[in-house]
């Protein structure tokens, strides 16, 4: 009888994490890491083949797709006209693709280089809400449901926040009751905590103008931690708003997130002055190593097995972080994006080719890839959920069943 009632709770804390580890809900899935747990499973020869469930055209915008149940969500623009136009949150059935409701955030960010159009930022689920971000700076919380706003904050009038050369790009996160956000904003308002409910400011902390990172959420003594990099500096502070230390960034400001080798060493790259490898102590960042091997341009990489899989620039890399040394480096994807399930690499190319392949230090091994979209600019990283990939570019949006 003991036996069957330890078997039982394991059953049931079992179902309870896979239950945990569904959807998209936030920037880089469940962990903020880009990473999920599972098996993808190969055929008879080895392989995985991408089978598409669905495709629809969609408007220019950078942010990822979330999954919630049977729902995939989305911001894009459409322009009315060559000059105005608007952007949109979007709902879509995940078995169809066809739209359950969208909703107007903003006018249309309008990004004046040409390399795209529309949203940058990624949204946030959190039970019946999803949060959003527009291109110029509208924060807005919807129903999941039906798509009904129920509260918005203009970040550039209520906090003086100056819209960054390129959009405004943070994506929110949600911590207990809050959703926190980094907003640019001026008197000592970088970074803002917003009740989840209603929009109400609960605190503001740092100093900084806006940039295009988002916050890592982390334990380090004990203590959880906000990580901010707002310029040159790395900002952290608790949930409650409490600053806990600021380190200068030795390489500069960073587009990519920090990335956390252990639970007082980071990884930090940018696409000018390249990688460093760094202990905290003290409030201090201490260089363990430096080096050129790996910049990384506006994509997170991702960490798996003591190694670094991103891109240096538009060569798809791993790299051993500790020792600098490259182990393998392969071309043709762009600057692409990535993520993981399980042990293999899931590769997006800015041209819309999909990949898989083996996430091991050997090589490059590359099991499966379709072209999964058109060769318009795909600078979005896929999602994923329940046995498929969601990818998008600046005119379509697509679903595959990976098997």
């Amino acid at each position: 009888m003991k036996n069957r009632i330890i078997i039982s709770l394991l059953l049931i804390c079992s179902v309870i994490t896979v239950q945990a580890q569904k959807g998209w809900k936030q920037y880089r899935g469940p962990e903020r890491s880009a990473q999920v747990e599972g098996q993808l499973s190969t055929n008879a020869e080895g392989k995985i083949v991408p089978e598409l469930v669905w495709k629809k055209e969609l408007g220019p915008g950078f942010s990822e797709i979330n999954i919630d149940g049977n729902t995939v969500f989305t911001q894009y623009g459409e322009f009315l006209d060559s000059i105005t136009g608007l952007e949109y949150l979007v709902a879509l059935n995940a078995q169809s693709g066809k739209e359950v409701w969208k909703t107007i955030i903003d006018s249309i960010y309008i990004e004046k280089d040409k390399w795209g159009d529309g949203p940058r930022s990624t949204p946030a689920i959190d039970g019946n809400t999803i949060y959003c971000l527009s291109g110029l700076g509208n924060l807005a919380a919807l129903d999941k449901g039906n798509g009904k706003i129920k509260w918005t904050v203009d970040l550039p009038e209520k906090y003086g926040s100056t819209m960054p050369r390129w959009g405004f790009s943070s994506s929110p996160i949600i911590i207990d009751d809050m959703l926190i956000l980094e907003v640019g904003g001026t008197e000592n308002r970088a970074v803002v905590a917003f009740n989840k409910a209603n929009g109400e400011q609960i605190w503001t902390k740092g100093s900084g103008p806006s940039g295009y990172n988002s916050p890592l959420y982390t334990t380090i003594d004990g203590q959880k931690q906000l990580i901010f990099a707002i310029g040159g500096v790395l900002q952290s502070f608790t949930p409650a708003g409490d600053t806990l230390w600021k380190a200068r960034i030795p390489i500069g400001n960073l587009i990519a997130m920090p990335i956390q080798l252990s639970e007082k060493r980071f990884y930090l790259s940018n696409a000018g002055r390249g990688y460093l490898v760094a202990d905290l102590e003290d409030g201090t960042l201490k260089e363990v190593k430096k080096g050129m091997t790996m910049k990384n341009d506006f994509m997170t990489s991702v960490l798996y097995d003591g190694h670094i899989y991103g891109y240096h620039i538009a060569a798809l890399k791993c790299l051993d972080p500790e020792t600098g040394e490259t182990k393998w480096q392969k071309r043709g994807f762009g600057k692409g994006s990535l993520m993981m399930v399980g042990d293999k690499l899931v590769i997006l190319s800015d041209k819309g080719k999909l990949a898989i392949a083996n996430a091991t230090p050997e090589a490059y091994q590359e099991i499966g890839s379709v072209q999964a979209m058109d060769r318009s600019r795909a600078w979005t990283s896929p999602s994923y959920d329940q046995g498929r990939i969601y990818v998008r570019n600046l005119k379509e949006i697509a679903c595959y069943k990976l098997k």
